[in-house]
């Protein structure tokens, strides 16, 4: 491997112009696929498009339409609620957002007076005074029952959008703001209103998502440029320590260019991915210019300091990387598609800014030092003239100088400690909970979720199951009685809480004094009495599939809507002939969700440890025991890692169920870094405490300085304020890659030396 590195190292001085000119053309090429890339923020990014969950969904939204916008009126009282012109305002609304393309049905306020004067006058108008209005609203100055359903308390009012099966997400967002528009048109009296539900929060989570990483990438670049300008130390003017964030920032776009090119979206997990990349590209390309450095130091000319850092560093990075790469590729095995993206999005990153640091940081630093003379034979006797001052150790260098005799002594302790943090924290694992609801996901405190919240709180509870039913003919008297009688048991017979159980059935059942009636023709002319607004929800117009929706009370977690399924499951296993009934929803989506985030998880920790392992053993000449030292300190942070979150409150989600995978591929670049290190410094003939003095004192500053350049990419998520699931993923992951440095600069030492000390006390043994 050295002589191909050493080859590539000659081609990158000799061809260094060549060199820049094609990583130029790549990033004109890479600039056009970043105007390729596109959101995605729906089901799809949750449950692969193979699933029968998803296609299950699917073919209830086709003909149902999952998707609905919520108008929510606040009123200062009922009085001002069933106030004549605010009503009207409402069903102005309503008449409005009725027309919009993609819209099935809007039922509200307007719709339920106008069914009701339709009843008395026989014309469905709005009532045209005050006394006629309260008189179909109130009962003795109280809400009318049948009314509860779109003014569920005195200060509140809903009108309920729902839209077509298969509408497109600009469809969706052309409603939202319709909607907004029409309120905005309104001059209510002693009330407002305003649009929300879980439809809303998507379409509005692609502004939040743009604006989110605009911010953390301002924050991540910021945190670089003081880190770099505080840590990383080296020859030239000031400036040129922030050489490294410049070349990342082109590898950066390298990256988003690959996801336009390969139709790979952003998502609410890959969005965190520019900080990140900053993070690990500028720790990449800190190694290659502090080997640079270090070569210029000791008076090479600008020649030999590139091809000796290739030759040095090249390899140790690269095997790095490709460790890496084997971790992250671990994410692919997650069931979950943003997760698999997400993984896509590392590995093409890690690569871009490993080649960059190699095709564009080098040339730039030996085209630099050749315009400063650095080879002339005049300024080579002067750098070595001045070497010894400039190889000044440093505080870090002298820290860690202190450092290693302790750690070389220490052995029994460091890893006991180390093991026994590791046991129990794997021990705690478990009881680490998954947040599977993804409106959890973003912040509580916006306007946007108070007042999801609020909706939720009305309606009592919320709608988790839709059961599928279909037949040949599902509105025959036959079907009609089996599926009142599951919206009875449901109602009657669940140990979990269940606040309603609707459907075609108990609609027409309602038209005929809680009976169905006993004719295919007399069904029919109930039908017929069923608005088409109400009955678009519940019925196809084939009569083929109907739709039985059931709510839960709040607060339910996944396991009891585990429960509830099995045991809707098992109301709905002897259906009449010819009758199949699917259960589906959004809580089925939450209970799939938590399958993959928990089965899945482990599963991606133990393949990425796997597959490191293996690449190591590869990489390192089949050498067994140096691929199990390299990660095995890494991997027992996974068990610090659950201590942490634990002891912190953090649940599991989308993204910190990655952190097993993605903590192997990033702090095994330390492990190899400290190791090869120490290892060039063995085949000099030094001692083990010696070489391991040495690489720690030569190589520490830059693994630390790496370091710290990855916890700045991750620091940045923590200004993601509006997105709960990066600000936790932040926190953990800045602690994990702290934790690798410590593993790397304590734990590692500690068992290369012990066990090198041994094995040459043995061999002084046999030699004696």
């Amino acid at each position: 491997m050295n002589g191909f590195f050493k080859r590539l190292g000659y081609f990158i001085e000799d061809k260094r112009g060549l060199v820049i000119m094609v990583s130029i053309l790549l990033l004109v090429a890479a600039l056009f696929g970043a105007t390729r890339l596109t959101w995605a923020t729906g089901i799809e990014t949750m449950l692969s498009a193979d699933s029968q969950v998803y296609k299950d969904y699917q073919e209830f939204n086709d003909h149902f339409g999952a998707e609905t916008v919520i108008v929510l009126a606040r009123a200062d009282g009922l009085s001002k609620l069933v106030e004549l012109d605010n009503i009207t305002g409402l069903d102005a609304i309503e008449q409005q957002l009725s027309t919009s393309d993609g819209v099935l049905s809007v039922v509200g306020p307007g719709f339920a007076l106008r069914q009701a004067m339709a009843q008395l006058t026989g014309e469905a108008v709005l009532p045209t005074d005050e006394s006629t209005l309260q008189a179909l609203l109130l009962e003795d100055g109280v809400l009318r029952p049948e009314m509860k359903s779109f003014f569920p308390t005195d200060n509140f009012g809903i009108i309920v959008i729902t839209m077509e099966g298969g509408v497109t997400t600009d469809q969706v967002n052309a409603l939202v703001d319709e909607a907004k528009t029409a309120i905005a048109g309104i001059s209510f009296d002693g009330m407002e209103a305003s649009v929300t539900g879980a439809t809303v929060i998507f379409a509005e989570m692609q502004t939040m998502m743009s604006t989110t990483m605009g911010t953390m990438v301002g924050i991540s670049l910021l945190l670089m440029l003081v880190i770099l300008a505080v840590v990383f130390s080296i020859r030239g003017f000031f400036t040129w320590r922030w050489l490294p964030l410049g070349v990342v920032i082109i590898g950066s776009v390298y990256a988003f260019g690959m996801m336009g090119w390969l139709s790979v979206p952003i998502t609410m997990v890959s969005m965190a991915i520019l900080p990140i990349l900053i993070g690990l590209g500028v720790d990449y390309a800190v190694q290659f210019h502090n080997r640079y450095d270090e070569e210029a130091r000791r008076g090479e000319t600008a020649a030999e300091a590139i091809i000796d850092s290739v030759t040095h560093i090249g390899p140790a990075i690269a095997i790095a990387i490709i460790a890496a790469c084997l971790g992250f590729g671990a994410l692919f095995l997650s069931p979950v598609p943003m997760i698999r993206q997400f993984g896509t999005v590392l590995i093409i990153g890690v690569i871009a800014c490993y080649l960059v640091s190699l095709f564009i940081l080098l040339p730039v630093l030996y085209s630099h030092d050749r315009r400063k003379g650095l080879d002339s034979a005049v300024e080579k006797k002067k750098q070595k003239t001045v070497r010894t001052a400039d190889n000044h150790t440093g505080i870090v260098e002298r820290g860690l100088a202190r450092l290693a005799p302790w750690v070389i002594r220490n052995p029994l302790l460091i890893i006991s400690v180390a093991a026994i943090f590791t046991i129990v924290g794997v021990g705690l694992d478990s009881r680490i909970p998954t947040e599977t609801d993804e409106n959890k996901y973003i912040s509580q405190d916006l306007p946007l979720m108070k007042d999801f919240n609020d909706l939720a709180a009305l309606s009592g509870g919320s709608a988790a199951f839709n059961i599928l039913i279909k037949a040949d003919n599902v509105s025959s008297p036959e079907v009609l009685n089996w599926m009142l009688e599951v919206e009875g048991r449901v109602l009657t017979q669940s140990v979990i809480p269940v606040v309603g159980a609707s459907g075609i059935a108990d609609t027409v059942a309602q038209m005929g004094d809680g009976q169905i009636p006993p004719s295919q023709e007399a069904v029919d002319q109930a039908l017929g009495m069923v608005p088409d607004l109400v009955k678009a929800n519940l019925l196809t117009d084939d009569q083929t599939m109907a739709n039985i929706t059931i709510r839960t009370g709040a607060g339910l977690n996944t396991e009891e809507l585990q429960e509830l399924k099995t045991v809707v499951e098992g109301y709905l296993a002897s259906p009449p002939a010819g009758v199949t009934a699917t259960v589906t929803g959004q809580g089925v989506i939450g209970i799939e969700l938590m399958n993959s985030l928990t089965s899945g998880r482990v599963e991606m920790t133990l393949l990425g440890i796997v597959l490191v392992f293996l690449g190591l053993f590869v990489l390192l000449k089949f050498n067994a025991a140096r691929a199990l030292i390299a990660i095995m300190p890494i991997a027992m942070i996974i068990g610090w890692s659950s201590v942490v979150m634990y002891l912190g409150g953090i649940k599991y989600t989308a993204l910190t169920a990655t952190l097993g995978s993605l903590i192997i591929g990033i702090g095994v670049e330390f492990t190899i870094l400290m190791m090869m290190r120490y290892n060039e410094e063995r085949q000099k003939g030094e001692s083990p405490v010696v070489a391991m003095t040495t690489a720690m004192t030569k190589i520490g500053r830059a693994v630390i300085t790496s370091g710290l350049t990855v916890v700045g990419g991750f620091g940045a998520l923590l200004f993601a304020r509006d997105f709960p699931i990066l600000t936790d993923f932040g926190v953990v992951t800045m602690i994990n890659v702290g934790f690798a440095l410590v593993s790397s600069l304590i734990v590692l030492p500690t068992i290369i030396v012990a066990i090198d000390m041994r094995k040459e006390r043995k061999l002084a043994k046999i030699t004696a």
